[in-house]
């Protein structure tokens, strides 16, 4: 029996989109999605009784979030996203097994439940897990009855889950019932790897486990045959071999290829394996996967090579929520990502920090990303580890076997990780130490040997020590914390796992411009899309790209975020919901921070943006800055169609010199003398800083100009938030007789830059810690002296990557750039003036809807005036109205501050525009309505099918 690569392909792809069955030579997989009933609360055992009564519980359909609806708490802290994740719940579900079931096996397939579900089948216990983000099996065979109806119990409890996001709560993935005959292929059991890829033919290593569950030694025989991405049969083979009763066996076959088509993230051809399993001559099972050829290595001096070619990742992080939808996974929202991020040049996807859906690698192996696949975040609570236990190695080694075997087919998965940003011992009992670090590696190891392993790193030093011997390869987050891992292990590869963590909210610009990183808007709660600001611990984009530049050695970036996310509201985790860090917003509708990475991951296609917009009514007659992100290398700016003058990206930044720049520094406790200071606070990098320690506290840290100068303005980067630190700055002509400059006496200050106006003749400069903070010692990155004011010096680098014009003067009407390339204009950008708003603009990202239950249609709204201009100002609320076979599975507007529910059938503009998620009805077709309606605004209206 052969069934076709198409014909696999297109029944996978049923599975996953709908609840139907397929059956094939004695398997049958169904989706189990439908017709569950679910009890928000606690409740007794009873509650796994067939008998017991669920008439009153709600009707859901798998998967579900129960905390997604909310509502949100505002008084809590926004790190989870103020939602009522934490709670436990029920489901249940009546199925029936047929007759012809009889004597055959059945498994349920359960791809996420947050958190530590047991499952009870027909009231008794059948199985349970620990790890909210693993999928996991469940043997139902010896609790279910053929021929009657079965009922299935699932008790979750997220009380005991540790979490620095939103988990989300429920059983959130897809659950599937897999019925097949007593011999037949195992779980996970399929693995292939290519040991020899050429370019005339590739070796290609087939092993399958079968297991026997029959009461009798079996005479098994295996036919593998290989699918080339066109569908044709490129190779095939057989073997036999005996099983005997209640065991399994491992069978193992290599099968050459020629002129294989290669995976690649340009190109990404999957084959497909296909092996079926013969008992005594008689066809009893078929298990397939897609796979592809490719070779790829992490070099220690090149980054990453694929395919015999040097590629640059241009990665980011994503979490597993999918914003108004919670952590409820749809394909279709997770391709929609995908999409957006393979359009702004993203060719990696890091998994933050849990293992995925399955369905994202199935994305990623289609569409053409790379994969660092990551296990856990961190090894206590995030883990599912509740005071302590299980113990790390017995529950380490039961995780990564899942995660490992699950996910080894995937040409996309390049790397495992084995956690993120784990502290060491013995500051955390739950850290890593070499012993720890040793064995979570070897447990992936043993599931698979062909892929390096690797963790996220966050503590400088613990390169300094042993503890990260084991791993094949290490990634670091942030500030070039790879620096001492460089130089204490040279030979072994280094990706940046996590870098920039810049902030932004989509549309909101405020003047002046912040003139640090950590200047947020304590006004409005909001970070200014202007892209100046980043988290204190990390950086701007431009930083970035040239950190990349620079360090060619390591393989690329992945940034932190892709999207914004539920939770980790930084830096106003106080009041927020959802993070700012994301390149494009919690709904998906880009920053202006994605056009200047499109720009640069993106070179050869054409990418112009202006910002911010240009409605500014109270600033007729005064300054607006505007930037131009652009893959040209200068562009032309006109206002009203006046020119403004061309600019041209700088070849190499120039940023003002410090009169302190590498000049002799002293540090001291009191009156005498000091001692020499190490170079790194005046030594014009933004990647080392002083520091004092604490075993020996430092009052002052002085400066020697070398000769009087000129002393008009202080700039300092403290290594943690001013309002650590009051201190005073004094100038000295002769290094005895002090005067004062300037003082901070007070416990304010935000950020980590303090700026100081002088006016003084001075050799000496110092800088006298008066009080510290009990967490803060004396510190910072960088101490500059400069004759007069300057802008930030580590904004000197955004002249090499976007275009700026600082002096424009705001008149209302047209803004236009026209960029060129190597003297040759690329195209333009238009800005205009908005007048009042007069209607609403519905844009579906697809009218083609599969009736499914589960595909779906993003569809911006926006407000316009009467000549169709954007009205980025606009904050009316807008009611939508749904006739045809469609729901309303989410809204949004990417606002983090918005305490608006998810579930609803109105949202209220955010500086113009929101987002309507709509999701089609399981067999339903037909034409899909979509109304939305404002107060005074014309409505707007579009159109879908659904078949």
């Amino acid at each position: 029996m052969r069934i076709s690569f198409h014909v696999i392909r297109f029944v996978l792809s049923i599975l996953i989109l709908t609840s139907s069955v397929y059956s094939y030579a004695g398997r049958k997989v169904e989706n189990f999605n439908k017709s569950w009933r679910f009890h928000l609360g606690e409740l007794s055992e009873d509650a796994a009784s067939p008998a017991y009564d669920d008439s009153e519980w709600r009707n859901v359909r798998l998967p579900h979030d129960w905390a997604i609806a909310g509502p949100f708490n505002p008084e809590e802290n926004g790190y989870a996203a103020k939602l009522p994740w934490r709670g436990a719940g029920w489901y249940r579900k009546t199925f029936r097994l047929d007759q012809e079931d009889a004597g055959k096996r059945v498994y349920l397939d359960f791809d996420g439940v947050m958190a530590f579900p047991k499952i009870y089948i027909n009231g008794q216990f059948a199985g349970e897990w620990d790890y909210g983000y693993m999928s996991f099996r469940v043997d139902a065979t010896p609790f279910v009855n053929i021929g009657e109806e079965n009922v299935i119990a699932v008790k979750v409890d997220t009380q005991n889950q540790g979490t620095r996001w939103y988990p989300g709560a429920g059983i959130y993935r897809k659950v599937t019932i897999t019925i097949c005959e007593p011999v037949h292929a195992a779980h996970w059991g399929l693995f292939i790897t290519t040991p020899e890829v050429k370019t005339e033919s590739a070796s290609i290593q087939v092993k399958a486990v079968v297991e026997n569950h029959s009461d009798a030694d079996s005479s098994v025989s295996i036919l593998y045959e290989l699918f080339d991405p066109q569908g044709r049969l490129a190779v095939q083979s057989k073997q036999s071999e005996s099983i005997v009763s209640n065991a399994s066996s491992e069978f193992t076959q290599i099968l050459k290829i020629l002129n294989p088509q290669r995976w690649d993230i340009d190109d990404p051809n999957l084959y497909l394996a296909q092996v079926t399993v013969f008992d005594n001559d008689k066809v009893v099972d078929i298990e397939t996967s897609t796979f592809g050829i490719r070779t790829f290595r992490f070099t220690a001096d090149d980054g990453f090579h694929l395919n015999g070619r040097r590629v640059q990742l241009y990665g980011v992080n994503l979490h597993h929520d999918h914003g108004p939808l919670g952590a409820t996974f749809y394909p279709r929202a997770m391709e929609r990502q995908l999409e957006i991020m393979r359009d702004m040049g993203c060719n990696a996807i890091r998994t933050s920090h849990n293992p995925p859906a399955p369905e994202l690698l199935d994305l990623c192996d289609r569409m053409g990303f790379v994969v660092w696949d990551e296990a856990f975040d961190k090894w206590d609570r995030t883990a599912g580890r509740v005071r302590g236990e299980p113990p790390l190695r017995e529950y380490g080694e039961r995780q990564i076997r899942n995660f490992v075997m699950r996910d080894r087919n995937h040409p996309s998965v390049v790397t495992w990780s084995i956690g993120n940003e784990i502290p060491n011992q013995p500051w955390s009992r739950e850290g890593k130490s070499a012993e720890r670090v040793a064995f979570m590696s070897d447990f992936v190891r043993e599931y698979d040997p062909t892929r390096p392993v690797t963790i996220g790193c966050h503590i400088p030093s613990t390169a300094d020590e042993h503890i990260l011997d084991a791993v094949d390869m290490t990634g670091w987050n942030y500030a070039r914390r790879y620096a001492n891992y460089r130089k204490n292990y040279p030979d072994k590869p280094i990706l940046y796992s996590e870098s920039a963590s810049a902030l932004s909210t989509r549309g909101f610009y405020a003047l002046p411009l912040p003139d640090s990183k950590t200047a947020f808007n304590q006004e409005a709660l909001q970070v200014n899309s202007y892209d100046h600001n980043a988290a204190r611990w990390s950086d701007l984009a431009d930083v970035e790209f040239q950190l990349m530049e620079d360090d060619r050695f390591v393989g690329g970036e992945f940034v932190w975020t892709g999207f914004d996310y539920l939770g980790e509201p930084t830096p106003f985790s106080r009041e927020a919901r959802s993070s700012y860090f994301g390149i494009v917003d919690l709904c998906g509708i880009p920053k202006d921070r994605f056009f200047i990475y499109r720009s640069y991951w993106r070179p050869e296609e054409t990418t112009i943006h202006i910002l911010p917009h240009w409605n500014w009514p109270e600033r007729i007659g005064q300054t607006v800055p505007v930037y131009v992100y652009t893959n040209g290398d200068s562009a032309e700016l006109f206002l009203n169609g006046r020119s403004l003058g061309k600019r041209s990206k700088q070849k190499t930044i120039t940023a003002p010199i410090s009169l302190a720049f590498n000049k002799p520094a002293t540090i001291g406790s009191g009156e005498e003398e000091g001692e020499d200071a190490p170079p790194d606070g005046n030594d014009g990098s933004r990647n080392t800083s002083w520091v004092s320690s604490r075993q020996n506290p430092v009052k002052w840290w002085r400066v020697d100009l070398g000769e009087s100068q000129h002393v008009g303005f202080i700039d300092i980067l403290f290594d943690q938030e001013a309002r650590n630190y009051q201190y005073r700055i004094e100038a000295s002509q002769n290094g005895s007789d002090w005067k004062v400059l300037a003082e901070k006496n007070d416990w304010l200050g935000s950020t980590q830059r303090m700026t100081h106006e002088t006016n003084a003749e001075a050799r000496y400069i110092q800088i006298v810690f008066t009080e510290l903070n009990r967490r803060a010692q004396p510190g910072f990155w960088e101490f500059c002296v400069y004759p007069e004011r300057v802008e930030n010096p580590y904004y000197a680098v955004l002249d090499k990557y976007r275009l700026r014009w600082m002096d424009v003067i705001y008149e209302p009407g047209e803004l236009k750039a026209v960029a060129y390339k190597n003297g040759q204009i690329i195209g333009e950008s238009v800005m205009r003036t908005a007048k009042e708003p007069t209607a609403i603009r519905l844009t579906p990202d697809r009218i083609k809807l599969d009736a499914s239950g589960e595909d779906m249609s993003y569809i911006l709204i926006e407000a316009l005036d009467e000549d169709g201009t954007l009205c980025p100002l606009a904050e009316n609320k807008v009611e939508f109205e749904i006739e045809g076979p469609a729901d309303i599975a989410g809204v949004g507007n990417g606002n983090p501050l918005s305490y608006e529910p998810f579930h609803a059938d109105s949202r209220k503009l955010f500086f113009g525009k929101a987002m309507l998620i709509l999701r089609t009805i399981d067999g339903e077709t037909g034409e899909i309505r979509i109304k939305a309606k404002s107060d005074g605004l014309k409505e707007g209206e579009a159109r879908l099918v659904s078949y």
